[in-house]
């Protein structure tokens, strides 16, 4: 669901406000054809585990288990930091790393634009758990959502795992002293039910949406 969210609030930026649904757009989605139903993707890292539903299953990229044989999206899947250890020895080296996974985000954004597939979000984990103990810099996911929002995407941070406490914060990334909260912010596990929570701009206009 959190991803309906993005894109309705990514098509509701394209469409303007308060305008309303064309007749094209409705009749057209009823046999899942575009406008009605249009072409967006969702911007996912390598080694990520998003959950194994048909939607999610398009973002997780730890096994291949738990892909082979079942459909999947074409969606852009970018390069998840790779650091070397000690941290305090490779800060150069680690920056760089950044900086490489950061281009290869705006690219993939930039081609997935012009395939007629724009991203309507990012999704992300502070830390990637399911796909190997990967951990990445605040810088990191700072310019992250700025890339975000340059690009009128959605910038979710899934906490399933690391949500709840286990980092010394409720919130992993609360630790990245990010420019404004994400855009929306997904949690389960230890929470003892799943969920999302997000801001105003990921809100639909009308009920029955989500």
């Amino acid at each position: 669901n959190a991803f309906k969210n993005m894109f309705i609030a990514y098509r509701k930026r394209e469409r303007g406000e308060n305008v309303s649904f064309s007749h094209e757009e409705q009749q057209t989605c009823m046999i899942n054809q575009a406008p009605g139903a249009p072409k967006l993707s969702i911007l996912s890292f390598k080694g990520a585990f998003h959950g194994r539903t048909l939607g999610t299953l398009s973002t997780t990229h730890s096994k291949a288990i738990h892909k082979i044989d079942i459909p999947a999206f074409d969606w852009p899947i970018a390069s998840f930091p790779q650091y070397k250890y000690p941290l305090e020895d490779n800060k150069r080296e680690n920056a760089q790393e950044d900086k490489r996974c950061l281009a290869e985000v705006e690219d993939l954004i930039e081609k997935f634009k012009k395939k007629g597939v724009p991203v309507a979000g990012i999704i992300v984990e502070p830390i990637q758990s399911e796909g190997g103990d990967n951990e990445a810099s605040p810088e990191f996911f700072q310019e992250l959502q700025r890339i975000a929002k340059r690009n009128g995407a959605g910038y979710l941070i899934d906490e399933v795992q690391t949500g709840g406490g286990p980092t010394g914060k409720m919130w992993c990334h609360e630790h990245f002293n990010l420019d404004t909260p994400p855009d929306i912010v997904t949690f389960s596990k230890k929470m003892q039910l799943g969920g999302y929570y997000h801001n105003y701009d990921m809100m639909p206009n009308q009920p029955y949406r989500v």
